[in-house]
C-alpha cells in the first residue's frame, strides 16, 4: 500500500514538473514575439522600397551647427535679405525726425513768446539747444517783440530729400521743402511762400538728434 502511494506521488511530481517546463517554454515564446514586434531585438533593418531589398544598419542623419567662422548659407541669405529693410527703417526714422522738427522749428508766434522752441529740446543735441536759447530765440524776440503787433509763422513740410545718411558715421543731412504762412497784425490773409530747410542730424543711441538747422 505504501509503495502504491509513493508511486502515485512520483507521477504527480513528474506531471507538475512537465507542466512547469511547458509553461516556461510558452512564456519564452511570448517574450520573443513581443521583443520582435517592437524591434527591440538587435540586427539589420530590412526595408523594401520599390521591390528592392535593402539590408543595412539604421543610421542617424548628422547635422552641422553653423559657426561664426563658417556661417550657414541660409542664415547669411536671411541676413542679406533683411539688410535693405533695416536701411529703409533708418531712412524713415531720419526723415520723420527731420520733417517733424522742421514744422515745429518754423512755426512760432510772438504772442506765445516763441514757446514752441522750448518744446523742441527732445529732438535736439545739447549744442543745438544752447544755440536756440542763446542765439536764435533772442534774435526772433528782438525782431518781433510781444509789444509789437501780432506776428506768427506756420510751417508745413511737403517733401523731403536725403542728401546724406551714413550709418557708420552716425550722421545724416535731409533737405525739407516747406510751405510757410506769415501772419502780420491779423490771422487773416497770410503771406504764403515756400522755403527749404537743411536739417543736419547725428545719431545718439537709437535716436536721430538735430544738430543744425539752416533755412535756404
Amino acid at each position: 500500500m505504501a509503495e502504491e502511494i509513493q508511486t502515485e506521488s512520483n507521477k504527480k511530481r513528474k506531471f507538475i514538473w512537465l507542466l512547469l517546463f511547458l509553461l516556461l517554454i510558452i512564456i519564452a515564446v511570448i517574450l520573443y514575439l513581443i521583443l520582435a514586434r517592437y524591434n527591440i531585438i538587435s540586427g539589420p533593418i530590412n526595408v523594401n522600397i520599390n521591390n528592392q531589398n535593402i539590408n543595412e544598419p539604421a543610421t542617424v542623419p548628422v547635422t552641422t551647427t553653423p559657426t561664426f567662422n563658417t556661417p550657414d548659407s541660409t542664415i547669411l541669405s536671411q541676413m542679406l535679405d533683411t539688410a535693405p529693410i533695416v536701411i529703409e527703417v533708418q531712412k524713415s526714422n531720419a526723415v520723420f525726425t527731420a520733417s517733424t522738427f522742421a514744422e515745429r522749428f518754423g512755426s512760432y508766434s510772438n504772442q506765445s513768446n516763441y514757446k514752441n522752441l522750448d518744446e523742441l529740446t527732445v529732438f535736439m543735441t545739447d549744442s543745438m539747444i544752447r544755440w536756440i536759447n542763446q542765439t536764435y530765440k533772442p534774435s526772433l524776440i528782438a525782431q518781433n517783440p510781444q509789444t509789437n503787433a501780432y506776428y506768427a509763422l506756420e510751417t508745413k513740410a511737403i517733401s523731403s530729400q536725403i542728401n546724406l545718411l551714413d550709418e557708420d558715421a552716425n550722421a545724416s543731412e535731409i533737405l525739407i521743402k516747406t510751405q510757410r504762412q506769415e501772419f502780420k497784425n491779423s490771422i487773416s490773409n497770410p503771406r504764403i511762400f515756400y522755403q527749404d530747410i537743411l536739417i543736419k542730424m547725428i545719431k545718439i543711441g537709437d535716436e536721430w538728434k538735430v544738430d543744425g538747422a539752416y533755412w535756404q
